[in-house]
């Protein structure tokens, strides 16, 4: 039996050897067109908005990467038409502040769903010079708000200006 399976394998990977370089263009066979590009970029759509509230900032110091901070996460809200609730005040965001003058995010913390639900939330991003874009992962119990483990999600950073505290406005999308 397995003397069979070792002559099927390397037939298979040679079909599936020849159809990628077929579609790559490295092989031309007549009368074959090549197919055209498919549309995949991907779209977004608006999942929520977060006021996150911020302690002071920890200067940890230089690294060989470049100059760390602290900053505690100490609550903060999130709504959007699927899910709502409040911000754990017991997060953190490390940051690294580049020597090209931009910074590398990185925040992990909790947040209740009104229903009571904890999320964990895991966002990763860079900001300088006027950008300040995300990508998060999600991790939640199986269940009602179990969507947030199944897909990708990229956000937007900015500042809240109406507010007195430290804070950050963070806008959440679905990658569809």
């Amino acid at each position: 039996m397995a003397d069979q399976r070792d002559n099927i394998l390397p037939s298979r990977r040679g079909v599936l050897l020849a159809a990628g370089a077929l579609a790559t263009g490295l092989i031309d066979m007549p009368g074959i067109a090549a197919q055209p590009p498919v549309d995949d970029a991907p779209l977004a759509a608006f999942v929520y908005e977060a006021i996150v509230t911020l302690g002071p900032a920890e200067e940890i110091g230089m690294t060989p990467h470049g100059q760390r901070v602290r900053i505690p996460i100490t609550g903060g809200t999130f709504k959007g038409p699927r899910i709502s609730g409040t911000i754990f005040p017991e997060g953190m965001d490390w940051q690294l502040v580049r020597a090209d003058g931009f910074t590398e995010l990185e925040a992990v913390y909790l947040m209740r769903e009104t229903d009571g639900t904890v999320i964990q939330i895991r966002n990763k991003g860079i900001a300088g010079k006027g950008y300040a874009k995300t990508t998060a992962t999600f991790e939640v119990p199986n269940g009602p708000h179990g969507w947030l483990n199944e897909a990708m999600f990229a956000g937007t950073v900015g500042p809240v200006p109406e507010m007195q505290t430290p804070a950050v406005r963070i806008r959440m999308y679905k990658l569809v």
